[in-house]
């Protein structure tokens, strides 16, 4: 959501998930990596979908921060030095630009 309207990024949800398909770089992996997304793990998508939800209706806070990126703690993708490490947890790190511009 973080990313709404921000020079760069699409202004709806649906549309910032699912950019870069079109070059096979998707901001989110899962959208353009060609497996299944028939849900396996009921009681898991449920929760998401609860989350979503609360979410959407600015029912939870913000807790990366403002971060318009994210990645893997187990990678150290080469453009994050660039922006502003806003918060962590056991298996991302978050990132907002230096001055309050997307890139």
């Amino acid at each position: 959501l973080n990313r709404l309207g921000h020079e760069g990024f699409p202004d709806s949800v649906c549309e910032v998930v699912k950019q870069g398909a079109d070059k096979k770089v998707c901001q989110f992996s899962w959208w353009c990596d060609g497996r299944s997304d028939q849900v396996q793990e009921e009681d898991r998508y449920g929760a998401a979908k609860e989350i979503a939800r609360k979410v959407l209706n600015k029912q939870l806070a913000d807790n990366t921060g403002g971060a318009m990126y994210f990645h893997d703690r187990n990678v150290s993708p080469q453009w994050a030095g660039k922006y502003l490490k806003t918060a962590q947890t056991g298996k991302f790190i978050f990132y907002k630009p230096r001055e309050g511009k997307a890139k």
